[in-house]
């Protein structure tokens, strides 16, 4: 296992994937995740000679500006991954930052779209037709005016108005501002349709439909926030059970270019037998509150159990959970207690230094 240490100035801060999840069952309330990497995913570049050393190194270049990104929300300041991506072009950013997609249908007849997974987001939008701006998308994108199931709501309506910042057109219908984790804002109009993922419908889905082309590619035309959005929402009020998920990872994990997917389970479903759960908590103010944060309660190195203080772990939300970033970050102090432990039960030779090691 490969740690990367944290530079100096980082003060707290822990980045974890999913919840780890044995493998997979068979359940009915789920959503198929696509690495952005695997040849299903729209991003995945099938002219690249990307070894998989290089795919590794792309991840650890990623990983560290989008660490940098969320230290910088926790901590009130603002830094852009539309900067990031100018800076470092070779990590493989794009406007969308994520390493999930899923698939999903709007409308009636249905249309196909590809959204980017965050679950530190509370908000569904989608480019929509028309939108004059808008890069040549290798699909078609959801035009409202040939949905026979699509609506409007008004200003006054109670999804409207549970919006942060909204305004009204002149025809009374909800229009939005809304930005993602990743500071880039996006507009357009808060309408209801029929949503429909992996043969489970939701009739009434509110979502943002834009004509912006500022925030979403034309590889990826959809982002899909989780923790409070509308979809979620409903699964819960249906199935009766706390707010209550589960990751189950894809079985290659020596071969990162596998035409392969894993499962995120919601709901009753998300509760395996036998596996152990991790309470999350939303941390508690300002920008940071749109994280949601696990209490790390131990750790091990080998026989070892690690004795977990408040100076190694740090103090509240020093532990965020995100699906933007593929690698864990630890705490300066905590990873150098980590490396040592290793040397010492470990008790073999290092392997050399590189130039390019991160």
């Amino acid at each position: 296992m490969a740690f990367a240490p944290l530079p100096p100035s980082t003060k707290s801060f822990l980045l974890l994937l999913f919840l780890v999840v044995l493998p997979c069952l068979s359940h009915q309330q789920r959503i198929r995740l696509i690495h952005r990497d695997s040849p299903e995913s729209p991003l995945f570049d099938s002219s690249s000679t990307t070894t998989a050393e290089k795919y590794w190194r792309r991840n650890h270049r990623r990983s560290v500006a989008y660490r940098d990104h969320f230290q910088a929300a926790l901590e009130g300041r603002r830094k852009s991954l539309t900067l990031l991506a100018v800076e470092d072009e070779e990590a493989g950013f794009d406007q969308v930052g994520g390493e999930y997609l899923m698939e999903f249908t709007i409308g009636t007849p249905p249309v196909r779209v590809t959204g980017m997974v965050d679950v530190a987001g509370d908000f569904i939008g989608t480019q929509c037709v028309p939108c004059p701006g808008c890069s040549p998308s290798p699909g078609p994108l959801y035009d409202p005016s040939k949905s026979s199931t699509h609506s409007t709501f008004s200003c006054s309506s109670n999804e409207c108005r549970s919006l942060e910042r909204n305004k009204c057109s002149g025809d009374d219908n909800c229009e939005y501002i809304q930005s993602y984790a990743n500071d880039v804002p996006t507009s357009g109009v808060l309408t209801p349709d029929v949503f429909t993922i992996n043969d489970v419908t939701y009739t009434h889905m509110p979502f943002g439909c834009s004509s912006d082309d500022s925030f979403y590619t034309r590889l990826v035309p959809a982002m899909v926030g989780l923790t409070g959005s509308e979809m979620f929402l409903l699964v819960f009020r249906f199935s009766s059970q706390e707010f209550t998920f589960s990751h189950c990872f894809m079985k290659d994990w020596d071969n990162p270019f596998a035409n392969s997917s894993s499962d995120l389970h919601l709901g009753k479903d998300a509760r395996l037998n036998g596996r152990t759960s991790s309470p999350l908590a939303r941390c508690p103010v300002g920008k940071a509150s749109q994280f949601f944060s696990p209490t790390l309660r131990g750790m091990g190195v080998g026989p070892e159990n690690l004795n977990l203080t408040e100076e190694l772990v740090g103090g509240e939300c020093s532990t965020v959970f995100v699906s933007s970033t593929p690698l864990t970050f630890l705490r300066k102090p905590l990873f150098d207690l980590v490396v040592s432990k290793v040397r010492e039960h470990a008790r073999l030779p290092e392997a050399p230094r590189r130039p390019n090691d991160p």
